[in-house]
């Protein structure tokens, strides 16, 4: 059967897998990856070479406030550069845009999501040498630092601004208001995480417009990271039968049905495959 045209580009699964097989993982190239699914001339190296000269600026701004005396000297430093200076925020203003997605559109525009916007917080500290992990809080990606016996947690969508444990509590509340907080929320996130937490935000852009050709290759993405999740296989087939890819969506729901014999809404899954059987049968 040949591969559906919507289905994820080959440079983009490529620099992917490659990304996340580096040893350790490669933030940055994953996230470069991701962005190649909307420009696949993306010019990579010019953008290290952009997170490179933040860290190099950072690192002279840690020793001047290190020379003054200053408490979180690396933190406020890596603040002072990308929010006050260089003017990296939220795009409050177009948040579902998908540009936001995109880690070169972000260095380029300065605007993005949380999650985008901490993945320059990332790339940024680990190349200026400071100890930093992302934060997979609820509804609201943040950034951290481990200081002793406490952490320190920076938001850069708003900023990057630090937080308390009292300032997590009161964001939660705003961004998912159903959950109680707990500490645990705060544990760090592993790059596979945060590329997938990526792929989810962009999936909910492209499916909420009815993009569907894009979606699809955003949650193959997600299907080469998850490659049995039930809720992206059964995305996936809905995508592809309304394509006309009736066989490789069958392949997704007979996928579903092996892996959950006994899932809720089986009836609805045998009777959608055999329709896609139906349909399958008439390409020939």
């Amino acid at each position: 059967m040949s591969i559906p045209t919507g289905l994820s580009p080959p440079l983009a699964r490529e620099r992917l897998v490659s990304a996340l097989a580096a040893e350790p993982p490669r933030l940055d190239l994953a996230a470069l990856a991701i962005a190649t699914l909307d420009r696949p001339e993306l010019d990579a190296p010019a953008c290290l070479h952009v997170l490179d000269v933040l860290a190099c600026r950072v690192q002279v701004e840690t020793e001047r406030l290190k020379e003054r005396g200053e408490a979180l000297a690396p933190l406020r430093a890596l603040r002072h550069v990308l929010s006050d200076i260089e003017g990296f925020r939220g795009n409050e203003d177009d948040y579902h845009a998908p540009d936001n997605s995109f880690l070169d559109q972000v260095l380029e525009r300065k605007l993005g999501l949380p999650i985008t916007l901490s993945v320059v917080y990332l790339e940024v500290a680990r190349r200026a040498g400071i100890p930093l992990y992302g934060v997979p809080f609820p509804g609201h990606f943040l950034v951290a630092h481990d200081a002793g016996d406490h952490k320190l947690v920076m938001d850069p969508f708003h900023d990057g601004d630090i937080l308390t444990e009292h300032g997590c509590e009161e964001l939660l509340k705003r961004v998912a208001p159903q959950l109680k907080f707990d500490r645990a929320m705060l544990a760090p996130a592993p790059v596979e995480l945060i590329a997938y937490r990526m792929l989810s935000n962009l999936r909910r852009v492209y499916l909420g417009r009815e993009d569907r050709e894009r979606g699809l290759a955003v949650v193959d993405l997600l299907l080469l990271l998850a490659p049995d999740h039930p809720g992206e296989l059964r995305t996936r087939a809905a995508l592809l039968a309304n394509l006309g890819a009736y066989r490789a969506a069958l392949r997704d729901v007979e996928r579903c049905l092996e892996l959950s014999p006994e899932a809720p809404d089986r009836e609805r899954l045998e009777l959608t495959a055999r329709e896609l059987r139906e349909r399958a049968s008439l390409l020939n």
